[in-house]
């Protein structure tokens, strides 16, 4: 009878030992296993650029032990061009309608329209964001690093740092370089590479650089005729390198950017995120890992936190990427400090 005992409790600690490793491996998810507590939902309102980032807020979350139990995703994807605002209005309102437990959303302009709009539904749901192109603060999503002051939190990028860096970067391939193209007005959405540009103008001269900035006063087109007749007049030796200005009203700008910039005989800087479609190198966020900064600020929302009660993060690793490919189809190749440093270099 004793030795039945003995068997019955270690059958009973094996199995509940059992349930725990499950649990932790991902079998099952013991936080929704009550039907009463369905799945958490995230919104997210993302880019063709920023997929990348998307699937890293997923990974986050499995990291911290989510499973598909325990979230589910109702995505929204954006495609860049003169109805960006409508359409990021249309996105947000969705995951309002949708009802979602947290918005995610990967770009500054979405979290303005995401703001504005669940304060106009009285709605408290709340915002994670990612910001590429603008300080936050400056921007005015937030009251301070410390407290948002709102229904939001999120990962900020030092756009000062970036650029400075990038710049840097056409002067170890070529120290002779003076002039850097960008395609500015006319060719970028307002409000969405607007400081870059800035920022571009402002720090060009430490580096004995300039910024030649080309535009077009034709209307805004997704098509690529605007584009083609302004960089069809640019000669060798106009510049002396391409830095691509995001959001943009012709997509994919930066892929026909890299073949002018193989014309022209110059590296082509892009931010990561365009690096698959354009761009010899990229210097910025690593957007994956600030994404994962967002999953745990999330896992925080959903055990109770409020949103003005995480303060702002930078994000927490920057990349090098090279594309040693794309340099020799340009004509170039990079410098051996540049080689020597880089966080991914491809080559195929």
């Amino acid at each position: 009878m004793l030795a039945r005992v003995k068997i019955f409790l270690l059958a009973v600690i094996l199995l509940a030992a059992l349930g725990i490793f499950a649990q932790r491996a991902g079998w099952i998810s013991l936080r929704s296993a009550d039907p009463a507590n369905p799945p958490k939902k995230i919104g997210a309102v993302y880019f063709r650029q920023h997929i990348d980032a998307y699937e890293g807020l997923k990974e986050g979350m499995r990291k911290i032990g989510y499973t598909s139990r325990d979230v589910v995703y109702d995505e929204v994807l954006i495609i860049p061009g003169p109805n960006l605002d409508a359409d990021l209005d249309a996105g947000v309102k969705k995951m309002i309608a949708d009802k979602v437990d947290v918005m995610f959303v990967s770009y500054e302009r979405t979290a303005e329209i995401a703001l504005k709009l669940t304060k106009e539904a009285k709605s408290n749901i709340p915002i994670v964001f990612t910001t590429r192109f603008h300080d936050p603060l400056d921007y005015g999503l937030i009251k301070s690093y410390k407290s948002s002051g709102n229904n939001s939190t999120g990962v900020a990028t030092s756009l000062t740092e970036t650029i400075q860096k990038s710049l840097s970067y056409f002067k170890e391939i070529n120290p002779k370089a003076t002039r850097i193209g960008v395609f500015g007005q006319g060719f970028m959405v307002p409000g969405g590479s607007d400081v870059i540009l800035s920022e571009l103008k402002k720090q060009a001269p430490r580096l004995g650089l300039s910024i030649v900035e080309y535009k077009t006063q034709k209307p805004p087109s997704p098509e690529k005729d605007n584009w083609y007749e302004v960089a069809d007049a640019i000669k060798p030796g106009e510049v002396d390198g391409l830095f691509h200005l995001p959001i943009h009203f012709y997509d994919p700008q930066e892929t026909h950017e890299s073949l002018l910039a193989n014309r022209l005989h110059v590296p082509h800087a892009v931010p990561s995120e365009d690096m698959p479609t354009g761009g010899s190198f990229s210097f910025a966020d690593d957007f994956h890992a600030s994404a994962g900064q967002s999953a745990v600020m999330i896992d925080k929302i959903f055990k109770g936190t409020k949103p003005a009660d995480i303060p702002i993060e930078f994000g927490s690793k920057s990349l090098l990427i090279i594309n040693e490919k794309r340099a020799n189809q340009a004509g170039f190749k990079f410098p051996a400090s540049m080689l020597f440093i880089a966080d991914q270099k491809i080559t195929k």
